[in-house]
């Protein structure tokens, strides 16, 4: 039985495979894919960064893919946020 915290970071590859995969690689987000990842799972973030400028921010090698490791800086990211907002309520 996996713990909650392996649990989460399965749920953080199935849903970099679930959009990666719509363009056919394991290991790249394309710009739309992470466009249609963030506007699908991260609808709330969007409105203090739009997908172009998450592009840019976190394709760190420029390769104009995201692939996980970047993508976890997004984790990262939308995760401190997160944490943030939740001691303002």
């Amino acid at each position: 039985m996996l713990t909650e915290l392996e649990s989460a970071i399965n749920n953080f590859i199935e849903i970099y495979h679930k959009y990666s995969l719509e363009t056919g690689n394991y290991h790249a987000l394309y710009r739309d894919d992470l466009k249609k990842l963030l506007h699908t799972e991260c609808p709330q973030y969007m409105k203090k960064k739009d997908a172009d400028t998450w592009f840019k921010e976190l394709d760190i090698n420029q390769d104009n893919a995201i692939n996980f490791e970047e993508f976890l800086t997004l984790v990262v990211k939308v995760g401190i946020t997160a944490h943030e907002d939740s001691h303002k309520e």
